[in-house]
């Protein structure tokens, strides 16, 4: 679902979290995981694995891989992964020989990325996949990416094995892998573009694509729940200008596209999600609605929201709290949770409880610890609460010192826990990419009204490389949104059955 620009009304207006936001709130919250064993991490930190060879390469992209996958998640689309993994596969025998093999990925992300992990793990995201136009555009990205990892960029940071922050785990740690010098980004779009013209591709179309990521950047869609792997790439327009020159000079040998036409490749596309995916809950201003889980609670207003598989969050401005909610898991008894916590977590960070209580959060169970973990020197109020067949667990965190200063906002997050309404139920709705024709002399305008189009029309233009007072011909192919009712996976009281995604 798109950011609203005024065409067209929706019902719940998704909240779109800036980068940075991302890195400050994570960057704390992973701090407070690692302090108290939580991210799958036992408490431990990870071994620092520095890239003296292609094998340390593989080890250390396996570990963030992995943890990529659990905390990001995948697109499930086995045809959609066998046609980008063709393309990949297509390019990498012209890439500089290592000992690794490359896999290829889609993550759930809905912003327009792509990114590359040591030892040959390449990923597009849908929101990229949505982005572009031909099968040309989507190789150069890949071979971008395949660059990136064929000329082992991470290792040519000399001091990046020394300076690996040590508490990062899952997508953190990835961030700070697929990040590059802006001489290694543009090295890799011009070994984009030669892998691609190798395999048969034009070359050509790379700088039309990063044309069109430098205007979706000015209508991103969606929340982006990873970190903003394009932050230290060169600035678009200058790439795509360079681009564009560099192709006229890399000679190339048409070859027959993986999908043989247009149409071909516009059906690949056919169905993915754009925009956020309400599966994993959306924001409606400062409330957090979550349609599988029947709840809601509000964040406090002006704090900085963020929404992972593991988390959803909300980052005080200035940086010295967060406050998050994450399930636990399966049960009915908030206070056996929190003495788990106790006396596993708490007890392997050498942390204290300063304070605890039972309590009822409307008509839930709950209760409440005050604790610190002098490691790091945080405070932190923990309320585990037991809703529909499961236990949460909402973290309120700062420094010790501080803590105190923002106790009420923090019992404010957890007494705004309730159910969803009815109307905010029947307001989920999910977007989808269709394909259709023009008419001729048709414009979006009149398209979008035929054809029910949920998308804005200045989103629409980008995703198809036009202007938004472009005249269509009779028959052209167009990328569309198509918006319906979400429906939830299972109804609620059937989820103690099931291994539910995080939150």
């Amino acid at each position: 679902m798109m950011p609203d620009d005024g065409s067209r009304r929706l019902p719940l207006r998704h909240f779109r979290v800036r980068p940075v936001s991302w890195k400050i709130l994570l960057g704390a919250c992973l701090i407070w995981i690692c302090a108290c064993g939580g991210g799958g991490g036992g408490g431990k930190r990870p071994k620092q694995v520095l890239l003296d060879t292609d094998f340390a390469d593989a080890q250390l992209g396996a570990e963030a891989a992995e943890g990529l996958a659990a905390q990001m998640g995948l697109i499930d689309d086995p045809k959609l992964l066998a046609y980008v993994t063709a393309i990949g596969n297509r390019m990498v025998p012209f890439a500089p020989k290592r000992p690794f093999e490359y896999t290829f990925h889609i993550v759930d992300q809905a912003e327009p990325n792509a990114f590359a992990l040591p030892g040959g793990y390449i990923y597009v995201s849908r929101g990229l996949l949505a982005l572009a136009n031909s099968e040309d555009e989507l190789a150069g990205v890949i071979g971008h990416e395949i660059t990136h990892a064929a000329e082992r960029h991470t290792a040519g940071r000399q001091e990046f094995g020394r300076r690996l922050n040590p508490l990062s785990i899952g997508y953190m740690r990835a961030g700070q892998l697929a990040a590059y010098s802006r001489d290694q980004e543009r090295d890799a779009d011009r070994g984009g573009q030669i892998l691609a013209a190798r395999a048969g591709w034009n070359p050509m179309a790379m700088a039309q694509f990063l044309q069109d990521m430098n205007a979706m950047e000015r209508n991103m869609m969606g929340m982006s729940r990873l970190p903003g792997f394009f932050d230290s790439h060169p600035p678009t327009p200058e790439r795509a200008a360079t681009a564009a020159n560099r192709a006229q000079t890399i000679q190339w040998i048409p070859r027959a596209g993986i999908a043989p036409t247009h149409a071909a490749f516009l059906a690949k596309l056919e169905g993915i999600v754009i925009g956020h995916d309400p599966q994993e809950g959306i924001f409606e201003g400062e409330r957090f609605l979550h349609r599988d889980m029947d709840f809601s609670l509000r964040f406090p207003d002006g704090w900085r929201p963020v929404n992972t598989r593991d988390a959803v969050g909300a980052m005080e401005p200035s940086g010295r709290a967060f406050v998050a909610l994450r399930m636990v898991g399966p049960g009915d008894d908030p206070q056996a949770a929190a003495r788990q916590f106790i006396e596993g977590e708490l007890r392997q960070a050498r942390g204290k409880v300063r304070r605890e209580q039972p309590m009822v959060v409307g008509d839930y169970p709950a209760y409440r610890l005050a604790v610190e973990a002098g490691a790091v020197k945080s405070g932190a109020m923990i309320t585990f609460l037991a809703y529909n067949g499961f236990v949460y667990r909402i973290d309120l965190v700062s420094r010790a010192g501080d803590l105190r200063k923002f106790e009420g906002r923090g019992r404010a997050v957890v007494r705004s826990f309730r159910p969803l309404t009815l109307e905010e139920k029947n307001a989920f709705e999910i977007t989808r990419l269709h394909v259709v024709s023009a008419q001729e002399g048709e414009t979006l305008q009149n398209l979008s009204t035929r054809t029910g189009n949920a998308l804005p029309l200045g989103t629409t233009a980008v995703l198809n490389d036009l202007f938004i007072n472009s005249q269509l011909k009779s028959g052209q192919l167009l990328k569309i949104g198509r918006a319906q009712p979400y429906k939830p996976a299972s109804p609620p009281d059937q989820k103690v059955d099931r291994n539910p995604r995080p939150i």
